[in-house]
């Protein structure tokens, strides 16, 4: 993953990418199957919820009870199986983001995994963001195989 961390006119965003052992249509299926995003997108023992509408202003939200957060997503944007672009705002705070997940075939049947994050206001919640998607995508590799890249 490579969190290149990058400021726009006043704000800031991030990118993490992972090359994924699965096709882009399983990768797709992780990414829009509320079952199967519950199962890898936070540690387990969170016992994560998730609600998917795969489709212009569809729900797409996480939840954990145990930890006690939720991510209220709205698809912006979607094109099955190559990007996802989501509004993405944490329960209880006022101010949105911008996630755009995009999915590209590689080498021997694997998927490049990119997600660029934009719209922070600072460093820190930025910063804060980069280690979520690295841990996210890192699950994700620990579920199917593949690398890493973290830089």
């Amino acid at each position: 993953m490579s969190g290149a961390p990058a400021t726009v006119a006043g704000m800031f965003e991030m990118t993490e990418s992972a090359l994924v052992a699965a096709s882009a249509d399983t990768v797709w299926s992780d990414l829009t199957d509320a079952p199967r995003l519950a199962e890898w997108i936070w540690p387990p023992r969170f016992e994560t919820t998730a609600v998917v509408e795969p489709a212009a202003l569809g729900r797409w939200e996480v939840r954990s009870s145990v930890a006690d957060l939720a991510v209220l997503g709205r698809v912006v944007d979607i094109d099955a199986p190559t990007r996802l672009r989501l509004e993405w705002r944490w329960e209880g705070e006022e101010h949105a983001t911008d996630a755009e997940l995009t999915l590209d075939g590689a080498a021997d049947a694997a998927t490049r995994v990119t997600v660029r994050h934009a719209g922070f206001l600072s460093a820190e919640e930025r910063d804060s963001h980069i280690e979520g998607w690295s841990n996210c995508l890192q699950r994700l590799v620990d579920r199917h195989g593949g690398v890493a890249s973290f830089g």
